[in-house]
């Protein structure tokens, strides 16, 4: 990727100052990249081969934003519009490499892909306090397929500290979606920490 760098900051505590060289563990703001993204690699212009990048995973669910027709439409928010939604998911997709944004066919309806029902309701709770108003759909699990056809489902596998006290509870709530505990630690002061891979569709409601 070529672009007019214009200035380089390097972070010293919570302030930035201007420098010429980045060295190894600075951590580096870059002014004059309209178009950088996350896996680019910034090099020097005689270096053609890029650092392969890491796949992102793919999202495992999706919602269905769409304008508040209500009767109470206009009563928890100011931002109602489609044309108003629609920019701020597009944003969020531009600045958010874990959401995905599409638009089905009815124009006032949009698709917001990501990694789980947590992040898409941090989504939805940031719109909401900027003034937003609209309708959601129940969120709707993304399946994959493999090269035989055969059909994939997301599987997330969660980490867990608390205290021990708390635990047979969390392995109970687990089991009942169909997890599996893959393994239990002794953290110390009557701390455990538990893993367990549960399918996406059946961890509805786990956060809370």
């Amino acid at each position: 990727m070529k672009a007019n760098l214009q200035k380089f900051f390097r972070y010293e505590g919570t302030k930035k100052v201007p420098i010429e060289i980045g060295e190894a563990g600075d951590i580096v703001v870059i002014a004059g990249l309209e178009k950088a993204n996350v896996a680019d690699t910034i090099c020097d212009p005689e270096l053609n081969d890029p650092i392969p990048a890491t796949p992102i995973d793919p999202p495992t669910m999706s919602i269905t934003i769409s304008v508040n027709s209500s009767p109470l439409a206009g009563t928890e928010g100011k931002k109602l519009t489609s044309t108003q939604i629609r920019d701020r998911l597009v944003s969020e997709a531009q600045n958010n490499v874990g959401i995905t944004f599409s638009q089905n066919a009815n124009v006032d309806s949009f698709v917001i892909s990501g990694r789980g029902e947590l992040m898409l309701e941090i989504l939805l709770t940031q719109m909401r306090r900027e003034g937003f108003e609209m309708t959601v759909s129940p969120p709707k699990v993304l399946y994959q397929t493999d090269e035989a056809g055969n059909k994939l489902e997301p599987i997330e596998e969660i980490t867990v500290d608390l205290d021990e006290e708390y635990s047979s509870k969390i392995i109970d709530s687990m089991n009942r979606r169909k997890g599996k505990l893959l393994d239990l630690k002794d953290t110390g002061k009557d701390k455990k920490k538990i893993s367990i891979p549960c399918s996406n569709k059946r961890l509805d409601g786990l956060h809370k």
